[in-house]
């Protein structure tokens, strides 16, 4: 046997060799791609699945308000609404009582605004509440006038998570910010303001007012927002579609000492 015909044989060998390991890394690279698309078609299924579960625990939830007067019922003297600080706010005007019980039809646009807010343009929701008009100082004047001011607001024991939010809509001047009025823009119809907080220590409070970023501007260059519908909640709201108005629990527990 040639030398030749030895070469030609172990060229034709080798050939077939790697035409079988090209073969076997085509199947198994088939199986590999099969097995990889089975299962991420199992982890998407599964990752939905927990999705919509996590969802529906959501919307599931209690949420009890630990704010009073979500309504903005009117102290007696008529001036601003009852239990709420004002804050800096400089002037408190009541608009409008939005009812319940009266045709969409027959609401002012301002009401049908503020409850388009909430997709509760209807005949019936949940009860009566008041919209009001607040008028600003920019920061807190004099020598604080470096300082920013701050909007209406409670005192509240502060749960681990809490939800705040309002109908708000910016009339004029400093756009505020934080709190019940996160997320409002001048411009803007009416609409849900608002975020949720979270921390890991119950034996706090807080005060839950927006903040008016209006550094070093005169005092004449008040802002304007109307309002309905403020509270503070236990728990996380998702505020863009699930804000209203919300059960309070009384404070009859006699647990304040003076």
């Amino acid at each position: 046997m040639s030398l030749e015909q030895d070469i030609t044989r172990v060229v034709e060998a080798t050939e077939g060799l790697t035409a079988t390991v090209d073969n076997q890394i085509s199947e198994i690279t088939n199986k590999l791609n099969s097995a990889v698309a089975e299962t991420k078609t199992k982890v998407d299924a599964h990752l939905a699945s927990a999705d919509a579960l996590l969802n529906s625990y959501e919307e599931r939830q209690s949420h009890f308000r630990i704010t009073k007067n979500q309504a903005l019922v009117a102290n007696q003297a008529g001036t601003f609404p009852e239990a709420w600080a004002s804050g800096f706010v400089t002037k408190a005007t009541l608009l409008e009582k939005v009812e319940t019980g009266v045709e969409a039809a027959q609401r002012t646009p301002l009401a049908r605004e503020f409850l388009q807010a909430i997709n509760s343009d209807t005949k019936w929701f949940a009860q009566n509440f008041n919209i009001w008009e607040l008028e600003y100082a920019p920061n807190r004047g004099g020598e604080n006038s470096h300082v920013d001011a701050y909007l209406m607001y409670q005192y509240l024991r502060r749960p681990t998570h809490i939800t705040f939010g309002a109908i708000v809509k910016h009339i004029r001047g400093v756009v505020p910010t934080g709190f019940w009025c996160t997320g409002l823009k001048a411009g803007e119809p009416a609409k849900v303001c608002g975020g949720q907080y979270g921390h890991s220590s119950r034996n706090h409070y807080t005060h839950c007012h927006p903040y008016v970023p209006g550094k070093n501007l005169p005092a004449d260059q008040k802002g304007v927002i109307q309002v309905a519908l403020p509270a503070v909640v236990t728990g996380h709201v998702p505020i863009d579609k699930a804000w209203g108005q919300f059960a309070y629990i009384g404070d009859a527990a006699y647990d304040v000492i003076a």
